[in-house]
């Protein structure tokens, strides 16, 4: 069953969200959609999948152009209560890309707080674990984090949204190994304002679910295939995407 919310552009469509609520009234953000599947069979229902070609030791990003389509992501962060003519016009691209031993992409922060933000940490982690491909189910077992920077966000208006870059170094599979990178963007607990006064999420967040209020974050999973490496078992049939619908 489905309630339609909004039907944006015809473009690709972020239908999944966490918390409407912390979205609209903290300091939030925006990555990639969370419900890919590494089992779906549609490209575009997939997280980002990367190839390594261990002869000349080299990375590729399979089906680079999926993840440049610009999504729409207004009607999830915009206060405006007036559906859908009201919302704000924000969108979001992936932009994810393969440079070397280099991966990338774009993350979108939001303040919805109502006050202007001299400054916020979004803490990042990156965890590696290892797909054990002999099954023909999900398993993946953790190994280890691995370095990467945090967003530091300074002097963000209230309402404004600005795209941070996301970046990191790629693990080398053995031809038949499959890893998967796991990126956690943590959204601060607290900013500090233009008066340097400490904002505290549960002092502003008065409307948000209790059970998200700990630790919100946004996740996405990158898969790095060594050459030889099978594929994941897929579904014979695709996701139904139905833009601007909200599964209950």
């Amino acid at each position: 069953m489905y309630v339609i919310l909004f039907v944006p552009p015809p473009v690709q469509s972020a239908y999944y969200y966490m918390d409407e609520e912390m979205m609209q009234q903290w300091m939030g953000g925006y990555s990639l959609p969370e419900d890919l599947s590494v089992t779906w069979s549609a490209p575009e229902d997939r997280p980002p999948e990367i190839v390594y070609f261990s002869d000349n030791d080299t990375f590729q990003l399979r089906n680079p152009e999926i993840w440049q389509k610009p999504v729409y992501i207004g009607y999830r962060m915009s206060k405006k209560d007036i559906r859908p003519r009201e919302y704000d016009d924000i969108w979001y691209n992936a932009n994810v890309s393969v440079e070397g031993n280099r991966l990338s992409y774009d993350y979108t922060v939001y303040n919805g707080a109502g006050i202007d933000c001299r400054h916020a940490v979004y803490n990042v982690t990156l965890s590696v674990s290892k797909v054990n491909t002999s099954v023909k189910y999900i398993d993946e077992e953790f190994i280890a984090y691995l370095p990467v920077e945090d967003i530091e966000v300074n002097n963000l208006a209230a309402a404004e949204s600005r795209k941070y870059r996301i970046n990191a170094d790629l693990i080398k599979p053995e031809k038949d190994e499959i890893y998967k990178l796991t990126f956690t963007v943590n959204w601060p607990g607290y900013f500090t304002d233009y008066k340097n006064k400490k904002r505290l999420r549960e002092d502003i967040c008065t409307k948000c679910n209790p059970h998200n209020m700990n630790q919100p974050s946004s996740n996405i999973g990158f898969y790095i295939y060594g050459e030889d490496a099978p594929s994941y078992p897929q579904r014979t049939y695709t996701k139904e995407r139905t833009q601007g619908a909200v599964p209950i």
